[in-house]
């Protein structure tokens, strides 16, 4: 490994779609992982992922031993764990909680078939500088245990949260701090039930409470009788670690008395916008080292593989056209940011929300129905909470006890609707971002709901 069009530093989701269709379009691709290749696919995880995302990207649905369980709705929860919102009927709700490693194994062969040449047990120290532009990475091979380096035009950091070209990177174009607050630290947990599950296509979301103060918990299905269990509470919170918590949590849920533990671990996630730009001079950032999750739990699989096509894409366009700073990838911003960039930029106001009210705010917030489903979907697509006159005048009925809680579910509803606009109008060029980061985070700043 001496020369590449692209590499590529990870093999995770979002690293093996973006390796596949740099080599589809004729790239000479390298795609480098610190695990084993048997390993590939394994992650901490919820292990969701939605229909949506494949039918956007064109990628084969799972299939076989790939699928763990089909997803057909969800079961959200208050910290009282009463007057849950029952999600079911939307579409764009379905998909499956995936095997990781089946699922990336698949995905890495996938890149390997389309041309990508994959390296193995690969510890990549940090970019080559030409100057102020990135042109390679220099790497331990850990099965020989020499130090290489190996030259690119591109260089992409989807190494996950430890973003290990990222964080190595002096830029203006290049965001490095991440609060606390956006960091989720998990714990999570395969479970073998004692009883199958009444519902094994529904997945269940918890919120606050002492079982994830300032957080959330999830069961997700993994087949009829098996669960992947587990909570994460924002960084900084000083409310426990998030093990002590699931296991006090597990404690006290009916569900899991009986049950046989296969494995736990522990890990950490961003549960933010995506960073500011996706591209520098000479490199690209996808997946969760460009922070593409779900703000809301902290699901990267269905953003990593959206942005990695697009990746792909315009590696594709800047390389041809031999201009591989950051004015040249910077279609990358405009495509991803601009499109499902806005979505996850919106689930941060509301995410704001459900972490600022407080519990009591929560549990009578889904007793009334002043939250309901459809705003749950609605958050998700990105659309605010739209409600028409007649609906209005019925919460604020319902709301009586609570008209304060409203006012913060309306005031989030127009900040979601602001930043979305911001969004769709992310700048064209570089020269227009540190105008819009400023716009930007004066909403962000603005999204306090205590």
């Amino acid at each position: 490994m001496r020369q590449a069009d692209v590499v590529i530093v990870g093999a995770g989701s979002a690293g093996c779609v973006t390796a596949r269709r740099c080599a589809e379009l004729g790239l000479k691709t390298f795609l480098l992982d610190r695990k084993p290749a048997a390993k590939i696919g394994q992650k901490v995880c919820g292990d969701e992922i939605s229909r949506s995302h494949f039918d956007a990207t064109g990628l084969d649905y799972p299939e076989d031993n790939e699928i763990s369980s089909v997803i057909a709705g969800a079961d959200v929860y208050p910290p009282n764990l009463r007057n849950e919102l029952k999600v079911r009927g939307w579409d764009e709700f379905d998909g499956w909680t995936v095997n990781r490693i089946a699922f990336g194994q698949r995905l890495l062969e996938d890149a390997k078939h389309a041309g990508a040449r994959f390296k193995q047990e690969i510890h990549v120290g940090g970019p080559i500088f030409r100057r102020d532009t990135v042109v390679g990475v220099e790497y331990k091979d850990l099965s020989t245990g020499e130090k290489k380096t190996v030259k690119s035009k591109l260089v992409v950091d989807a190494s996950g949260f430890a973003a290990v070209i990222r964080n190595k990177i002096d830029s203006p174009f290049v965001e490095n701090r991440i609060a606390k607050s956006d960091i989720a630290l998990c714990y999570r947990e395969i479970i073998r039930l004692k009883i199958p599950l009444a519902e094994p296509e529904v997945a269940r979301v918890l919120l606050g409470g002492t079982h994830a103060p300032r957080g959330y918990a999830w069961i997700f299905p993994k087949g009829v009788q098996e669960v992947n269990a587990g909570v994460g509470v924002a960084g900084g919170s000083g409310q426990g670690s998030p093990k002590s918590l699931f296991l006090a949590f597990k404690e006290q849920y009916p569900l899991f008395h009986g049950s046989e533990v296969i494995e736990g671990q522990g890990g950490a996630v961003p549960v933010r916008r995506p960073i500011w730009s996706l591209v520098s001079n000479g490199v690209a950032f996808v997946g969760d080292s460009a922070c593409m999750t779900n703000p809301i739990h902290g699901g990267g699989l269905g953003p990593g593989v959206r942005a990695g096509i697009i990746l792909g894409e315009v590696a594709k366009v800047a390389i041809a056209k031999k201009n591989l700073s950051a004015k040249g990838l910077w279609s990358f911003n405009t495509r991803f940011q601009g499109g499902f960039g806005r979505r996850l930029a919106s689930l941060e106001i509301f995410k704001r929300l459900l972490t600022d009210v407080s519990d009591a705010d929560l549990d009578y917030g889904f007793q009334k129905r002043i939250l309901e489903a459809g705003d749950l979907m609605a958050a998700n697509r990105g659309d605010g909470l739209s409600m028409s006159v007649v609906e209005k005048a019925r919460r604020v009925r319902r709301s009586a006890g609570r008209l304060s809680l409203l006012r913060r579910i309306q005031k989030t509803t127009k900040l979601m609707k602001k930043i979305d606009k911001a969004y769709a109008n992310y700048p064209h060029t570089p020269n227009g971002l540190e105008r819009w980061i400023s716009n930007v985070q004066e909403i962000i700043d603005s999204a306090v709901f205590v």
